[in-house]
């Protein structure tokens, strides 16, 4: 249990196919069942697809048709093997308008980062992925913030494969890792950002309310803005457990054991993981800058429930907004124009007249 939380999973692929008749044909479960845009890498070709509506569920042959999207985009084959994924961009260009790949300077070395440059250079956003994921995942949210016309870095951090040297095999929850958020936030102050605001999904929510918490720049940040956020992982790591079958006492043990520096550098962390530094739930008034949380009420890896005590913990800053059923982090995917919606308006009224 303590290597799943802090290691790298297995890719989890599936069986698909193309039919005659041009539609995505994938195994079924309750990720490709559901509503939305989603994507599919297919390993023959090493190509991205983005798939759409749902044409049919055969629950007794166990798969999905589903609808390419644009309708009739597709490629003569595919498969067998394809990973879904939630981002449905695949590449900085996709988003539309300029970007360059530049490169942030941190304290082990360079930190690959896209930059979105836009018509405000005082405002920028920095987006901030979750874990075992990568910078890509982001895209969507790139897209959402696209009509506020603010600049955009999407940084990579420590945990991620493609920085350099490479560092951490084991995640530290967001507990180092802000370290080089901090690094992208001097990066932008660097090159004009007056005001920042801080995006983090999942676990880039506690690197993001940890920034906020810890920065030399704190004083520059003027939102955040979170998506299905971690902002206790002791009550997201029991409820995890509690979905596996896993009784509170194991999942409390095995933090127990995280917090060991001789356990936790068994399992490759350069430090025990501190779950009290890591707890906004439990602490009253702790955030003090004006935060959105866009939160499914399905979600199942980070319960909605946690977000609602979280925002009743803080209530003068921040605003909970629950979104419609899906999965985690994929918020934007099951309805973009919902998503889309509840950010830019409330960063119009909140963050876009500061200053």
């Amino acid at each position: 249990m303590a290597r799943k939380i802090v290691k790298r999973g297995p890719k989890d692929y599936r069986q698909a196919e193309l039919t005659h008749s041009g539609l995505l044909r994938i195994d079924l479960d309750d990720y490709t069942r559901a509503s939305g845009d989603f994507g599919v890498f297919d390993l023959a070709t090493e190509k991205y697809l983005r798939v759409g509506e749902v044409t049919l569920i055969d629950e007794d042959q166990k798969y999905v048709e589903r609808r390419l999207s644009p309708s009739g985009s597709g490629p003569a084959n595919l498969g067998p093997v394809v990973d879904w994924t939630p981002d449905v961009f695949f590449e900085p260009s996709a988003v539309g308008g300029p970007y360059e790949e530049v490169t942030v300077p941190t304290s082990y070395g360079f930190a690959p980062a896209w930059l979105f440059e836009a018509e405000n250079k005082d405002v920028w956003v920095i987006h901030i992925h979750g874990s075992w994921t990568d910078r890509s995942i982001m895209f969507r949210d790139v897209h959402a913030f696209k009509s506020l016309g603010f600049t955009s870095l999407v940084p990579s951090f420590r945990s991620d494969t493609e920085v350099s040297p490479q560092q951490a095999a084991s995640s530290h929850l967001g507990q180092t890792e802000w370290l080089d958020v901090e690094s992208a936030m001097t990066y932008a102050v660097a090159h004009g950002a007056r005001r920042i605001v801080l995006s983090g999904w999942s676990m880039g929510g506690t690197i993001a309310l940890l920034t906020a918490e810890r920065s030399v720049h704190r004083d520059r940040i003027v939102g955040i803005v979170l998506v299905g956020p971690v902002t206790s992982w002791r009550k997201t790591i029991t409820a995890g457990a509690a979905r596996a079958g896993v009784p509170a006492i194991g999942a409390g043990f095995v933090m127990r054991l995280l917090q060991a520096p001789t356990f936790a550098k068994m399992l490759g962390l350069g430090e025990a993981i501190n779950f009290t530094a890591l707890e906004w739930v439990d602490v009253p008034n702790r955030v003090v800058v004006p935060t959105l949380v866009l939160h499914s009420i399905k979600d199942q890896e980070v319960p909605w429930e946690i977000s609602l005590a979280f925002q009743r913990a803080n209530p003068e800053t921040v605003t909970l907004i629950a979104m419609p059923e899906s999965h985690h982090t994929q918020e934007w995917n099951t309805s973009p124009l919902v998503f889309t919606h509840e950010l830019t308006s409330w960063v119009r009224k909140t963050i876009a007249g500061s200053g």
